[in-house]
């Protein structure tokens, strides 16, 4: 007989798993997950009640709290003004005889835009001098005798809008005047609806990043392991022993069944050991038994492991780092283009000998939207590249450093133009770190779960810009907009340290040739896919950078709408987007009708941005982007269903991979395009002909795509359907 072979390395049984065993796997794959996800809804419904009484005992506090620190404000306004005025009697300049009060009010009064009016009573409650826009009020309180008399000390009235202070004006022990100051109360009530909604938006925040905790936390000490003790008894069954699941020094439940397996493992191990070496040793007998005991010594030949933990790769691993990744890059999203306006500088301050600037205002506030999406396109098939070479982990590592220094450049930034040097580096690492987790999601995904895979990546993002957009927008306000660009920084870091403890490079077999792009592009002579992009992805990218990232922040700052209002109104695009995601990917799937879904997205994205035009714009836009939000949600998922439809033959030849990576080009082209489009338009007609012809092009481009929509769509509804898909 033949010497037994050495078990030092493990031989992993060839044969297929059957499809009673991947759906027995499925089965219970999708077991664990109920019990995952009831353990989950769990813990969020007692962190939101626990938030929502943390938040409603802040509400109730802030009438108690802010009120009087308006009042206060107030006072502090009429003591420095009374100061003034008491000086001036000391002087023996009578109240009644000053000149130039009037003036001297008006000035005090523009750097105090909370306060509406100052005004001056005399001993007999008349008004002796008044400044402000809103005195009516005022001089209607003292013909009604509702002023305090000469003699009180400080009171509040409220009148019909104004909460009006009244002080008293006291030369050597006696009152000679009062000093009306009136706070706008609608401002007050402004500030605090502000702040309510800073504590709800920090609330939503706060659950979306403790979700993604949980999920992460759960995945990796409770659904992993168990999916890991599961495969091995799976696959000892089966005669494969080469996962050893190690407890990692854990004394839970879980740890200790993995140490019984381990143990388990080893006596196994050593049993088979000794049997294999007696059974080698036999010499002398009978043949027809020898043959009987080779074969039954090759049908329990049983490959072991070494000591190496055994692991399984989760789509979690990357989940958590990216989400945090893209969380940093959608802090600026709300004021990116405000804070470009804060850094300009006309071309000739820069360069004296130049007489006139080579570019307008608003394009050069612009160009760091434009910069960054450029490069991101640029830097995006570089990033497949380095991922197929080097490996997911090396490469969302080896992106977080550009990323970093660009936030840091950002944060020191001086002018807009090295402003846009780097934004460039932010692209960079922005492309190739989102690369690289979309490397890992499909490098472990197992087979058939690859959609899942990817849901995973859309689902981090969208949950990134819900929370970034709206969360940056309460940091610019109360810290500034450099320190904003610091706390991305030190996110950055925190996605990179988390990516290098727990994304290991998952075992892959052999890269798949891919087309090359110049080959790709070939498959743009097929019209219906041109239609595709130039209709229908190109205008999507056009009013998403041009309405959303750039034209909203600046119209709604220069409607005196506060920054976090402007971060909410940009989340409101996050929030309808996953709902229409959903929508367009359940409507699509139903009936098939993914080109009339594409057309419909582009339909009510121009009628949207069309009806902003008619009316007042502060209601108008969060409206107007809660419906492109929906419609780009709806036209997403049947858009890349549409690839294998209108290109079967490209599909073919190179793949839907590569035609998918050709829409995203396109996409990167439309996003360019946007604020360069949008800033022309502003600098020669103003916003509203801007919003105009952007819901126009949509609007247009969509109404040009129906027709082509309408006989795909039939088309589709009338091929035969797979009865195995």
């Amino acid at each position: 007989m033949s010497q037994p072979e050495n078990n030092d390395a493990p031989q992993r049984p060839e044969a297929a798993e059957s499809p009673e065993a991947a759906e027995a796997a499925l089965m219970d794959d999708r077991v664990w997950r109920r019990v995952i996800n009831g353990l989950l809804a769990t813990a969020i419904a007692v962190l939101l009640a626990s938030a929502l009484w943390v938040s409603q005992q802040a509400w109730q506090t802030l009438d108690q709290v802010l009120v009087p620190e308006f009042d206060r404000d107030s006072e502090l306004v009429a003591r420095t003004v009374a100061s003034e005025f008491e000086r001036t009697v000391a002087l023996g300049i009578p109240l009644e005889k000053m000149r130039g009060v009037e003036p001297f009010l008006e000035d005090y009064l523009a750097n105090h835009s909370a306060i509406v009016y100052i005004g001056l009573t005399g001993p007999d409650g008349g008004i002796l001098y008044s400044a402000g826009e809103r005195t009516e009020e005022l001089r209607a309180a003292a013909a009604a005798g509702r002023l305090a008399a000469l003699e009180a000390g400080s009171e509040i009235l409220n009148l019909e809008s104004i909460r009006n202070a009244s002080f008293p004006l006291v030369h050597e022990g006696t009152p000679f005047g009062r000093l009306q100051v009136g706070m706008d109360r609608a401002y007050a009530e402004q500030q605090i609806a502000d702040i309510r909604w800073d504590v709800l938006i920090v609330l939503i925040v706060s659950l979306l990043i403790t979700f993604e905790l949980l999920v992460f936390v759960v995945d990796r000490n409770i659904l992993t392991p168990l999916r890991l003790i599961e495969r091995t008894v799976r696959d000892a069954a089966s005669g494969d022993w080469t996962v050893r699941p190690r407890s990692w020094a854990r004394r839970d439940e879980i740890g200790r069944v993995m140490t019984a397996l381990d143990e388990l493992t080893r006596r196994i191990s050593q049993s088979y050991s000794r049997i294999d070496h007696g059974m080698s040793g036999l010499r002398r007998i009978p043949e027809q038994l020898a043959l009987r005991l080779e074969s039954l010594r090759r049908s329990v030949r049983l490959g072991y492991a070494d000591d190496t933990a055994g692991t399984i790769p989760s789509r979690v691993d990357a989940r958590l780092p990216l989400f945090i990744f893209v969380f940093a890059e959608e802090l600026s999203r709300s004021f990116l283009p405000l804070y470009a306006e804060s850094l300009y500088l006309p071309m000739q301050g820069l360069l004296p000998g130049l007489g006139v600037e080579l570019l307008p205002r608003d394009v050069v506030i612009g160009l760091p939207i434009v910069v960054f999406m450029a490069f991101v396109a640029l830097a995006t098939p570089f990033g497949g590249t380095w991922v197929s070479r080097f490996g997911p982990r090396r490469v969302f590592l080896a992106g977080a450093v550009p990323a970093i220094v660009g936030y840091l450049g950002t944060a020191a930034a001086l002018t807009v133009y090295d402003l846009l040097v780097w934004r460039s580096l932010s692209a960079i690492g922005y492309a190739v770190v989102t690369i690289a987790a979309q490397g890992y999601l499909a490098g472990t995904a197992e087979p058939g779960q690859r959609a899942r895979s990817m849901a995973v990546f859309v689902g981090a993002i969208t949950t990134a810009v819900i929370c970034g957009s709206s969360i940056g927008a309460v940091l610019a306000d109360r810290l500034g907009y450099a320190a904003t660009f610091l706390i991305s920084a030190l996110l950055v870091l925190a996605a990179a340290i988390v990516a290098a403890a727990y994304m290991h490079d998952p075992k892959r077999d052999a890269a798949p040739t891919r087309a090359r792009l110049a080959q790709v592009v070939r498959a743009l002579a097929n019209p219906r896919l041109a239609a595709l992009i130039l209709l229908a992805a190109i205008p999507a990218k056009i009013a998403l950078t041009g309405f959303l990232f750039y034209l909203t922040p600046l119209l709604l700052d220069s409607l005196g709408v506060s920054q976090p209002a402007i971060g909410r109104t940009i989340m409101l695009y996050g929030v309808f987007m996953l709902i229409g995601t959903q929508l367009g990917a359940w409507l699509g799937d139903r009936g098939g009708r993914y080109a009339p879904l594409v057309a419909l997205g582009g339909l009510l994205t121009g009628g949207a941005l069309l009806a902003v035009t008619a009316v007042d714009p502060t209601d108008g836009i969060p409206v107007a982007v809660a419906v492109f939000g929906l419609a780009q949600g709806v036209a997403s998922a049947p858009m890349l269903a549409l690839l294998p439809l209108l290109c079967p033959e490209e599909a073919r030849l190179y793949g839907e991979t590569s035609l998918v990576a050709l829409l995203r080009l396109a996409e990167r082209i439309g996003s360019v395009l946007g604020p360069l489009l949008a800033a022309t338009i502003i600098a020669t007609s103003g916003y509203d002909a801007t919003i105009a012809a952007i819901g126009g092009l949509s609007a247009a481009t969509a109404l040009l795509f129906y027709p082509l929509a309408a006989r795909i769509g039939s088309a589709t509804r009338d091929a035969p359907r797979d009865s195995t898909a």
